[in-house]
């Protein structure tokens, strides 16, 4: 993988890449594989297509926390690749259809040595899209579809269980746009099943759960910009799931939430959330709260350095299900180790809660279409409820220390390749049989078309 990205940093600049600084003008290059992706796309009327594909080295010590547990450690691949196409018969009707497959292939541990898993393709995009409806500033999709408000905190991933091979919902969605208050309303209807088959078989089915539960939910969204440099949100969200799994949920959830988002002077952006939760989840009443902020300071020098600091909280009790629900937002959004592997040793996988966390990080890039991050959070438990659970000490609540390190090249508009690592730092919130420090390590490199 690492030849083929060094070859390809070689052989492909042409395809975006401008002048040397100081050479002497010469005519803009053409980008041979925009021209071919035009001429394409002109040869059906009404017809648009697109092709991506991601290919991805993953290795992982984070499972247990214990680097003498079988099964520790991990070396393993994926490859992620997707069509789509947009159809318009006429001005404002679109169909969207996406076909997206993912296999996997495992050469640590050695209960899947040599193994490739989820060969299945799905179509992870089904929607027909209505724009200015009825004449009004109304716009209707209805179908498979991907949904994010704000930036993803309680709302972007409906098949947890598959990582980030697809995010869809199987949704109604309404958008009204009232230019006359600066203000557009959302309002979501959604129903997501765990059988991947539920409403479309995919190709070489692997009966592979999406989730743990069959879920219905609305979705009432306000988001207003008035104010000049910032947006303010409202929002109402019902969430309702049924068990279909061991080890999924049972029960009704209700979660009011406010978000401001904006930008002061030139070099501050800022954004903050906060939602009160209420229901009931697998027979014990839910009454939490979860808040996420986030403050950034922009340089504004020739290294676009930034720096930032951020603090999240997710309420915790005494019952694990009593604790703040991230509803549809089970996604890595600040950690893979803590979000993917350490939330499942107490709650569903990529949804952990009970915790406090203050991230401070920076970013710069040192060349051009090249930027460096680097990341450090400190955590700790709201509650510790694990007394007697193994691996867990019962009375401390500080979680530990992680740190993340990402690099990203983007060659050109086709082209783009990652590097992460992070590193979790185990506290007493975890007893001497689960305090080794985890590790993780991802290569990718992505294609577009």
């Amino acid at each position: 993988m690492l030849v083929l990205a060094a070859s390809l940093s070689v052989t492909l600049p042409v395809l975006g890449a401008g002048a040397d600084e100081g050479a002497q003008p010469q005519k803009p290059v053409v980008c041979e594989v925009c021209n071919f992706k035009e001429r394409f796309n002109s040869l059906i009327p009404g017809m648009t297509f697109g092709a991506d594909l991601r290919l991805r080295g993953i290795y992982d010590e984070a499972l247990r926390l214990d680097q003498n547990a079988r099964g520790h450690d991990r070396f393993w691949s994926r490859y992620r690749g997707r069509v789509w196409t947009k159809i318009s018969p006429i001005d404002n009707i679109n169909f969207n259809i996406r076909l997206v497959s993912e296999p996997r292939l495992y050469c640590r541990p050695d209960t899947f040595e040599d193994q490739t898993i989820r060969q299945e393709a799905l179509f992870d995009k089904m929607n027909v899209e209505w724009t200015k409806a009825l004449g009004l500033p109304l716009t209707i999709k209805a179908g498979r579809q991907d949904l994010k408000f704000g930036n993803g905190w309680l709302v972007i991933e409906g098949t947890p269980r598959d990582g980030t091979r697809s995010f869809f919902f199987d949704a109604l969605r309404a958008t009204w746009d009232a230019k006359c208050v600066n203000t557009t309303f959302d309002l979501v209807a959604l129903s997501n099943h765990a059988n991947s088959s539920w409403w479309i078989r995919p190709f070489n089915d692997r009966d592979l759960d999406l989730i743990e539960h069959d879920e219905c939910g609305i979705i009432l969204y306000a988001s207003n910009k008035t104010l000049e440099r910032a947006t303010i949100d409202g929002y109402f969200m019902y969430k309702h799931d049924d068990r279909s799994l061991p080890n999924g949920n049972s029960g009704e959830l209700y979660t009011f939430g406010a978000r401001v988002a904006g930008e002061c002077g030139t070099h501050w952006k800022y954004r903050a959330e906060a939602a009160p939760q209420f229901g009931h989840k697998n027979g014990t009443s839910v009454c939490a709260f979860g808040a996420d902020s986030q403050l950034e300071y922009y340089l504004r020098d020739k290294l676009n350095n930034s720096f930032r600091g951020g603090f999240e909280f997710r309420s915790g009790e005494s019952d694990p299900d009593g604790c703040f629900d991230i509803l549809w937002g089970r996604f890595p959004h600040w950690s893979n180790i803590f979000n993917d592997y350490l939330g499942g040793l107490e709650f569903l996988a990529s949804q952990p809660s009970n915790y406090y966390r203050l991230g401070l990080g920076w970013s710069f890039d040192p060349i051009d279409r090249l930027t460096f991050s680097a990341d450090y959070h400190i955590l700790f438990a709201h509650h510790n409820p694990m007394s007697g659970a193994a691996g867990f000490s019962g009375d401390g609540k500080f979680r530990g220390q992680l740190l993340a390190a990402t690099v990203n090249h983007t060659l050109n508009e086709h082209v783009n390749s990652q590097v992460k690592f992070e590193t979790f730092f185990p506290g007493d919130y975890y007893d001497q049989s689960r305090n080794d420090v985890a590790v993780f390590a991802r290569y990718q490199i992505m294609f577009s078309w």
